[in-house]
């Protein structure tokens, strides 16, 4: 299986802003309808391309880490948005759990399942209306994919290459699909 990062249409600054306009509408009007915490999910890709044959692929692997891991829990899910665009996949998923409790299941997916560092694994509290950090259960901020230092400061400083990046999605990837 060939997996490409780079067989998509590369979007802009402002489509990016505007689309993260759209997202917060988006969970809002999901908070509204069912007052219930939100998982909000999105990928950890870099560069002006957002969707592709990788991503797509990526996705599909996170929604079913996501679903396992909240059948293995028996939480209901009361409703579930897909949102498919240039500037990148997202799911909305309402959850019917605790808000705290939900925040940990997810960081446990993204902590432990082999490609749950690609995931951006949201969840909204319906009370406040924010997202639940990491560091409220004593988490560390991400962690680089090549360096292992903060993710956020490799990625504002462009330590990295774009090529080394992808290079590392790519693998880890591959290594997965190979085990299953």
């Amino acid at each position: 299986m060939i997996i490409k990062f780079d067989d998509g249409i590369p979007v802009t600054l402002e489509q990016m802003l505007f689309a993260k306009e759209q997202r917060v509408k988006h969970q809002q009007a999901a908070l509204e309808q069912f007052n219930h915490p939100l998982i909000c999910l999105s990928l950890v890709i870099p560069g002006p391309i957002k969707k592709s044959s990788g991503t797509n692929l990526l996705f599909q692997e996170a929604i079913k880490a996501i679903k396992s891991s909240l059948a293995s829990k028996s939480i209901v899910i009361s409703n579930e948005q897909y949102f498919y665009a240039n500037t990148g996949s997202e799911a909305i998923i309402s959850a019917k759990y605790q808000a705290d409790e939900l925040k940990q299941l997810c960081i446990d997916i993204e902590n432990h399942h082999p490609l749950g560092r690609l995931w951006d694994i949201d969840v909204i509290d319906p009370i406040t209306q924010h997202s639940i950090s990491r560091t409220v259960f004593d988490e560390q901020s991400r962690q680089c994919l090549i360096c292992q230092d903060n993710a956020k400061n490799c990625s504002r400083s462009k330590k990295h290459s774009l090529d080394e990046i992808f290079a590392v999605i790519e693998n880890r990837l591959k290594d997965y699909l190979k085990s299953q």
